[in-house]
Formats: structure tokens, C-alpha cells, sequence
């Protein structure tokens, strides 16, 4: 280890206020959990767990009230505190847990020293074991567990509240904990009253919530909430709890304001499609944007999609940004979409071969190249696929990190309901458009014709979108080059107004790959030409 340039700081792995140190040459350790971090020559950093998670004591079941804090012992039984008696060495002990169980014990110390017990890994919030999701229209979420307590006992013992792990560990608490809040029709932020804490009020509230159950409180006359109750302030906490306002990430602002915005405007960052016909029409990925794919059944949209999914987790700029891909494909299991993306990678049509003729090797380095890695979020989707289940799918999907989303297919979706198709499918796309603006993501999603060619049920679908895509390809045809001829157009771009045929991809089953057929092949095709079997590109 080199010399301490910052001392007493918060651990990111256990969560320990002032334990952990951070050296010149990169590396640090933090005297609660002992977790080292060295430098890596200048090129990274390895981790060191020194040893098995502490033991941890279980909870008690006789609750005792914390008198230095104010807190009842009802407040104390719902939180399952463990308050230290006058011959423990502790003055607390609150429980920690993960997936519900009781995994450890953040312990106070006369002095306000802190330590940990068990594990510190992936924890639920505090206090979240008390309160079901969605047990009721509000839940305040604090910066401490005894702020958390004495929120709750201050408003009446009425209304969920829970607490982040520390200031530092905010958005990633919140993050990990998304379902769960926003299972809750309004969240209150109620953080400290000081820089830390209006910082990670911020972060928290920023991590994808829908702006309209979001309201953050700041705090007049005390930094915090137990504070208040120490000074007999419950009703003024609760005043301002009340009038909390809701949260804003932007100003109003006049015309007369515009003029800078509109000289500095910054081009929208953009993904070029895999093909160059899309390309010239300025039909590519966009942020804010959704794109629309319809076709019949049995078209190839599939293969079309991987295509493009392949395209954002390859792409040098979008691997440089860290931006990550959501996946719903809600017809086929997760491990065909991943194999499909391994097939496009290595140009192999691996789902048509038998399982004992995989290249293993070939397709484990195509995995680690492609797939193994924090900007995939695949959603396991056997289970519930309502439309609000979908919205809040997409909405943890942002909050790990997803810029980009592909829902194949919206058709699934509604027909897995009950009602009327047409009004579903309205809603879903009205709810999922906004998403793109509020969220700043591109939205790439698939939705089946009839036989008429027209999205079935509505045409709403169409109107929400930024560009709609249509493939289309005779099945029935003889000539096999000919039956493996997808045309791509582009009927509507908001972006840049071009539209029409864009390109003609031919599937390559040896290869698994859409191929863009050049000038004179399209032409061909155009003008009712074939290629037969010994003319054939492969």
C-alpha cells in the first residue's frame, strides 16, 4: 500500500462510516470488513475478502424501548431492534437482510461507532422487511436507520418508511431496491439536510421512478428526523412531510430563455442500423426515439431484431458510453435469444445443428465477447406479462443501466389480457413512448399485421412511433433466393420525413445472417429476376 491520501471515509462494500482509506497508488482498506483493494500495475484493480463473513447474532424477541434516541418500544418491535441493555456492549443492533432473510447486524457503539456482523451484500433497505410492497400509498425513504424509526413513529406509526445503508450508497441502494419502491403510489425523500444528503436525495430520486410519485423533502428546522423527535418536534416534521414538493429534474423556462439552447443543441446520439439502406434514410437508434417493426407472422422479425441487438452491444461507442440493452423477448426462452446473438456474432446458424456438434469453445469465447458482461438485463418473463408489469420491467432495466429496450412483441403483450385489444395496445404504446422521452432511451419493438398488412387492432401504435419499419416476404415462393428476400421499408420518420424502400436483405441459413443485397442483385429482384441454387453467394 502506498501513503493515505483520504482517511476515515465510507466503505462501499460493507457500508461502515469512517473505516475505510484510500492510498496514492490506487489501492485501499477498511478496518470493518477488512476488504483490500490493490492496484493492478495502473491497469485495474483485484479485490481481496480477507476471511468468511462475520457471525451474527439472531434477533431478539424481547424489545426494549432506545431511550437515547426517543424511540418507543413499539417502533422498536416493528423495525426488530435489538437495544443493548446496561450490561451490553452495544447500544443497537438493526437487522439486515437480503431476499428476506436475516443475512447480518449493523451495531451501534457508545460513541456512535459502528460495526458489521454477517454479510453486507446485496441488502434489502432497512426497515423493508416490516412493510409489504405496495401496503400502502406512501413510503418515506431516509438516510438512517434511526432516522427511519423515528420518521415512522413521529407520523403516527401510519406509513411505511425505510432507510439507505448511507448517503454514499443512495442510488445504489435505491436501484437494487426499484421493484420494491415502486410498488408504492408515492415516495418521499427525506435525506439529511446537508450537502451529502441533498446530493444523494438527488442521485436517488433520479435512478427512473415516474416523476409524478416522487416528492423530496428538505427539512427546515432540524437535519434529520430524529432530530425532531429528540426535540418534541413530531408535529413539525409531520407539517413538512406534508409539504414536501413534488420533484422536478428540470426548470420551466420562457422563450426568450431558448436562444443558447438552440445554438448549442447537441446532435442526438445515434447508433447506425446494421444495413446501409436504413442508414441513408436516417432510419437509426435514437435516444428518446421508439422505432416500430411491423410484419406478418413468420417473417423473419426475429432475425431482424437480433441483428440490431447484436449491432448495440458490439458497437465501439456504445461499449464506450457503458449504455446497456434490455431484452424482452417474450416468445422464446432466454437461452435461444442468447444463442440467436452468438449465431449472428460467429456467423454460425447454431440452433440448427445438434446439441452434440456445437463448437463449445467457439461459442463460450463468442459469449464472453458479446454477452458476459453488467450491460445485458435479460428479463426471465414466464410469469406475469401485463402491461404494467412490462412498464416496470422496462423502468428497472433503465434504473441498472439500459439505454436501449427491444420488446418482441407488443402483440404478446395484449393478448395475455382481457378487453379490448385495440384500447390495450393504445395504452401500452401511450405509456411506453413516454418512457422513451422521460427516460431518454430508444425503444425498439415489434408488433405482428394482419392480413391486410395493417397493425392489428389499431392504428395508435403507429401515430406514437418515431419510425415504423416493415418487412415483408413471399414464403410461398419456389425460388429459394427469392423466398429468403426480406424487403425493408420505412413507412413513416419523424427524424428526417425520407421513407419508402429502404433496402432487401437475403437470409443466409449457413451463416445465419441478413446479407444487404447490392445495387444490381436488388434491381434483379425488383424486376421478377432469380438466382438459382449454383448462383447462390455462399
Amino acid at each position: 500500500m502506498g501513503i493515505p491520501v483520504k482517511t476515515h471515509q465510507t466503505c462501499p462494500h460493507c457500508l461502515h462510516n469512517g473505516c475505510y482509506t484510500v492510498f496514492d497508488d490506487g489501492g485501499s482498506y477498511c478496518h470493518s470488513c477488512q476488504k483490500t483493494t490493490k492496484a493492478d500495475g495502473g491497469s485495474g484493480f483485484v479485490e481481496k475478502e480477507d476471511g468468511p463473513p462475520k457471525p451474527f447474532s439472531a434477533l431478539t424477541t424481547v424489545f426494549r424501548p432506545f431511550t437515547a434516541r426517543s424511540l418507543s418500544a413499539e417502533t422498536v418491535k416493528r423495525y426488530g431492534v435489538d437495544v443493548g441493555n446496561e450490561a451490553a456492549t452495544y447500544e443497537a443492533k438493526y437487522p439486515l437482510y437480503s431476499n428476506g432473510e436475516h443475512v447480518g447486524n449493523k451495531v451501534r457503539a457508545p460513541g456512535k461507532r459502528f460495526s458489521f456482523e454477517g454479510s453486507v451484500k446485496d441488502l434489502a433497505l432497512f426497515g423493508q422487511q416490516a412493510f409489504p410492497p405496495g401496503s400502502a400509498k406512501f413510503i418515506t425513504v431516509v438516510e438512517g436507520q434511526d432516522d427511519a424509526m423515528a420518521a415512522y413513529q413521529m407520523m403516527g406509526s401510519k406509513y411505511p418508511v425505510v432507510s439507505v445503508h448511507s448517503s454514499s450508497t443512495a442510488e445504489r441502494d435505491c436501484r437494487n431496491n426499484f421493484e420494491y419502491l415502486n410498488s408504492f403510489d408515492n415516495i418521499v425523500f427525506a435525506f439529511d439536510n446537508d450537502e451529502p444528503g441533498l446530493k444523494a436525495a438527488k442521485a436517488a430520486a433520479a435512478v427512473g421512478f415516474p416523476l409524478n410519485k416522487i416528492k423530496v423533502l428538505t427539512t427546515r428546522k432540524y437535519k434529520d428526523a430524529n432530530e425532531y423527535l429528540i426535540n418534541r418536534e413530531a408535529d413539525q416534521y409531520t407539517r413538512e412531510w406534508w409539504q414536501a414538493p413534488p420533484y422536478r429534474p428540470d426548470e420551466l423556462k420562457f422563450g426568450s430563455d431558448l436562444l443558447p439552447e438552440i445554438l448549442d443543441r447537441k446532435d442526438a446520439f445515434s447508433v447506425p442500423m446494421p444495413w446501409d439502406g436504413l442508414n441513408e434514410k436516417r432510419a437509426e437508434l435514437r435516444l428518446s426515439e421508439a422505432i416500430i417493426i411491423t410484419a406478418d407472422t413468420g417473417v423473419g422479425k426475429t432475425s431482424f431484431i437480433k441483428h440490431i441487438e447484436h449491432k448495440l452491444l458490439t458497437d465501439p461507442t456504445v461499449i464506450e458510453k457503458g449504455y446497456g440493452v434490455g431484452f424482452l423477448h417474450l416468445e422464446e426462452p432466454n437461452g435461444d435469444t442468447a444463442l440467436g446473438l452468438l449465431s449472428v456474432h460467429n456467423s454460425q446458424p447454431y440452433h440448427l445443428m445438434r446439441r452434440d456438434e456445437w463448437p463449445v469453445e467457439e461459442i463460450k469465447k463468442a459469449y464472453t465477447e458479446v454477452l458476459d458482461n453488467n450491460r445485458v438485463v435479460v428479463w426471465d418473463h414466464f410469469g406475469s406479462n401485463t402491461v404494467d408489469a412490462v412498464l416496470n420491467k422496462v423502468r428497472h432495466m433503465v434504473a441498472l443501466g439500459c439505454r436501449y429496450i427491444v420488446l418482441d412483441h407488443l402483440s404478446i403483450v395484449v393478448s395475455d389480457q382481457s378487453g379490448d385489444e385495440r384500447k390495450q395496445l393504445d395504452e401500452i404504446a401511450t405509456k411506453l413512448k413516454t418512457l422513451t422521452m422521460e427516460l431518454d432511451i430508444a425503444l425498439v419493438a415489434v408488433i405482428h399485421t394482419n392480413r391486410q398488412g395493417q397493425i392489428r387492432g389499431t392504428a395508435g401504435v403507429e401515430q406514437l412511433a418515431n419510425i415504423v419499419i416493415r418487412l415483408e416476404r413471399d414464403k410461398t415462393e419456389s425460388n429459394e433466393w427469392r423466398r429468403n428476400i426480406t424487403k425493408v421499408s420505412v413507412e413513416k420518420n419523424r427524424f428526417s420525413g425520407f421513407t419508402g424502400p429502404a433496402c432487401y436483405l437475403w437470409f443466409n441459413h449457413h451463416t445465419a445472417r441478413l446479407i444487404e443485397l447490392d445495387k444490381t442483385a436488388a434491381a434483379l429482384y425488383e424486376q421478377g429476376g432469380v438466382l438459382n441454387a449454383d448462383q447462390l453467394p455462399f
